[in-house]
């Protein structure tokens, strides 16, 4: 299908039809960048040490997130599951504000932080931050209702227009303004750690950024407002497909090229309610666009995700309650800061691509 002014047609098949309605992100013309960070806590131990240093750091972080340069939105997780350490406290923080963002990651030191816990506790902990920015043409997203709205959508002055660039191979990339005319390919000469820099994680400082076209997805499911037949389908049938495809990415980095692979349940209300919120959310990093679609169009994981998805939305049709919904972002060169300080082994760091210093 081609399109005037395009460089690259749409993939959208002649005469595609949604089988369900789809929105996606729009933001105030002003805007130009949306800002996201990561920002995650590992607990080594399960010792009083251990308690009292990631007590400090929860503490100091809270702080940072109501100071006046803090996010606009967040949300704070338990992980689920990674190829890092398990017991690890993980926010996900968003900004519009460009002086905002970069205020907020000045004030958040991690070795200050760190330095700051007594010397016998620092062993426990582990700090790591995975920080972008995304310019907007390269920002893609898509959300299955309208009754929930989490992530970047949670941003003041958003709206969310109804699209109809979905349920075909490529829409993604359909959805981002520059696949018009960039097929964000990766570099050919990527930068690589000296052959003399082992990247051990625990007991080290890492430090990096990206390279050209590195892409980031956070992919959600919300079953909060399901009926107990819904909740029981997605929890015993859809649920244990996608964790086997998360799991075949975080044990597949080199052929998948997916790297910082996450798990993530939402904590919400969950103390006060004495149950796990019915929400979780995937994240992972990807060489480029083009991994991230070679995994979800031919592999087994996804391809099982996908026809259970279909399933799920035909057995319950309009009285379908389960929300789904992704954040898609393609990176400029230097556009993201990593930073890992006594971190577990395969903690985000564990690819060149993310890391250029070792200290």
């Amino acid at each position: 299908m081609s399109c005037p002014g395009r460089t690259y047609p749409l993939r959208k098949p002649k005469n595609h039809r949604l089988p369900i309605p789809r929105w996606h992100l729009a933001l105030a013309p002003a805007v130009t960048h949306v800002f996201t960070a990561y920002i995650g806590v590992q607990r080594h131990a399960a010792d009083e040490p251990c308690l009292r240093a990631d007590a400090q750091i929860a503490s100091a972080i809270r702080a940072w997130l109501e100071a006046g340069h803090g996010p606009a939105v967040f949300e704070a997780f338990a992980m689920i599951d990674g190829a890092e350490a398990t017991d690890t406290s993980v926010w996900v923080c968003y900004w519009q504000d460009a002086d905002k963002y970069d205020a907020a990651l000045q004030a958040l030191a991690l070795p200050a932080l760190f330095s700051r816990l007594e010397t016998r506790d620092r062993e426990s902990i582990g700090l790591w931050r995975e920080c972008f920015a995304t310019a907007l043409p390269r920002l893609e997203t898509n959300y299955s209702g309208l009754d929930y709205l989490p992530g970047l959508a949670r941003l003041p002055g958003t709206t969310t227009p109804e699209h109809d660039r979905s349920a075909y191979w490529g829409a993604a990339r359909d959805r981002i303004p520059d696949a018009a005319h960039d097929l964000f390919p990766k570099p050919t000469d990527p930068v690589s750690l000296p052959p003399d820099s082992a990247v051990r994680g625990r007991g080290q400082h890492l430090v990096g950024t990206n390279p050209q076209n590195l892409a980031h997805i956070r992919s959600g499911q919300f079953w909060e407002n399901c009926g107990q037949q819904e909740a029981d389908a997605y929890e015993r049938r859809l649920e244990p497909t996608l964790h086997e495809g998360l799991r075949y990415l975080m044990e597949h980095p080199h052929e998948t090229e997916a790297m910082s692979v996450r798990y993530l349940r939402n904590e919400g209300d969950a103390a006060a309610s004495g149950r796990p919120r019915k929400e979780s959310c995937g994240a992972a990093f990807f060489g480029n666009l083009d991994s991230l679609e070679r995994w979800a169009k031919t592999h087994p994981s996804h391809l099982a995700i996908y026809r259970g998805a279909l399933s799920h939305y035909k057995a319950f049709g309009d009285l379908r309650r389960l929300r789904t919904w992704h954040e898609v972002s393609v990176l400029h060169e230097g556009d993201a800061q990593f930073e890992y300080i006594n971190c577990a082994p395969a903690t985000g760091h564990g690819s060149p691509e993310l890391v250029q210093h070792v200290g």
